[in-house]
């Protein structure tokens, strides 16, 4: 097959969609198919960029249009592109603010039917709309429904043959305004580069003078109750004579110097790594002992660095605000992923387990091509 397909942005590290398009095109590659990646929105540039890009050693074919181009130029130079490829499948991985800062993609569809003519569309829906959940004010219900009619409007317009969303509950959100969809669970966007060695978590086996090493990667979300945690874990720390530690690594914001005081408060460890290299973060995840995340549980399963943790043998302990979805059923707990609330740090060690398999890039790279398949 041929593919191409289309994301906002392609700045290598700094766009988790983009990283997660080029490690998904790379695979293709290496499976024997044709790919290669228009970023078109492209925050990182300044001018059109028509060159290679690299994943794991197999060379991609890019195309990166900068963000503030008319939307006639944008056209113009995609759908020559396109032209000049002539792929079987045009794949949208949609991001709502990748291809708009206030993420109301309007005049999006219209353009993407332009560039992809009469071809077959495949559509990965990362993020849908805002004011999912209950706690959301009124002003981001509101935007959200205007998203959520920018989006059936594009998905009727484009017509795509297949749909794709990598979380449960989105994938009851688009079958609500009438779009069937399939699963696809996401892979880490971070090679495995050390073997984790083999580790227990149970409480029973932890001894005096050993240590627990939690791991931040990537986004830290604001109203994670980060200081009941680090309260709860100081005071376990000194019951059981262990010790504790934080590593925070990569991009993750402002907030991070917040968990950094609270952590140092209780005379915790506490090291700010920063952005790093694949290799870097690959080594930093193998050593830990448990991964936090400050995403909602029930949207866990669209964290690209909780996968990340996960393919390296990292059990998941969820840290976030309260986000309650309406007027959906509740959901069960990703495997591999326990809900912290104050007073259950022990129950978390306790349930935590490390991940004994994870879809990998290779398997959720063969689902997806079996299901295009299947549809040509």
């Amino acid at each position: 097959m041929r593919i191409i397909f289309l994301c906002g942005s392609l700045e290598i590290g700094r766009d988790g969609v983009g990283d997660y398009t080029r490690r998904l095109s790379g695979e293709l590659i290496h499976q024997g198919h044709q790919t290669a990646i228009i970023a078109l929105y492209d925050k990182g540039i300044k001018e059109v960029i028509s060159y290679t890009q690299q994943s794991e050693d197999l060379i991609i074919p890019v195309l990166r249009i900068p963000a503030f181009y008319s939307s006639n130029q944008r056209c113009d130079l995609a759908q020559k592109w396109v032209d000049n490829f002539n792929p079987d499948w045009l794949s949208l991985q949609f991001v709502p603010f990748a291809f708009q800062s206030k993420g109301l993609t309007i005049g999006l569809s219209k353009l993407l039917k332009k560039i992809g003519s009469d071809r077959c569309w495949h559509v990965m829906f990362h993020e849908l709309w805002v004011g999912m959940d209950i706690q959301s004010s009124i002003k981001l219900k509101l935007w959200g429904q205007i998203q959520k009619k920018i989006i059936q409007s594009m998905v009727f317009r484009l017509k795509p043959k297949l749909i794709h969303t990598q979380t449960r509950l989105y994938q009851e959100q688009l079958y609500k305004i009438g779009l069937d969809s399939k699963y696809l669970s996401l892979f880490s966007n971070i090679p495995v580069h050390y073997n984790r060695a083999p580790k227990t978590y149970k409480l029973p086996q932890l001894k005096v003078g050993s240590s627990i090493n939690f791991v931040v990667f990537g986004s830290i979300h604001t109203g994670a109750p980060i200081e009941l945690f680090t309260q709860e874990a100081s005071l376990y720390a000194k019951k059981k004579g262990i010790k504790l530690s934080l590593t925070i690594i990569g991009r993750s914001g402002e907030e991070q110097l917040h968990w950094k005081t609270v952590w140092e408060l209780r005379g915790l460890v506490v090291e700010i790594l920063g952005e790093q290299t694949p290799e870097r973060i690959s080594e930093v995840l193998s050593k830990a002992t448990f991964g936090l995340s400050t995403t909602p549980s029930i949207l866990i399963e669209k964290s690209g660095t909780v996968a990340a943790m996960f393919a390296h043998g990292l059990p998941v302990i969820c840290i976030s605000r309260i986000w309650t979805p309406r007027g959906v059923p509740n959901f069960k707990l990703p495997n591999n992923v326990v809900q912290y609330k104050s007073g259950n740090l022990e129950t978390c060690f306790l349930l935590a387990s490390s991940p004994k398999l994870f879809n990998n890039v290779s398997k959720i790279t063969r689902q997806l091509t079996d299901t295009l398949l299947s549809e040509d």
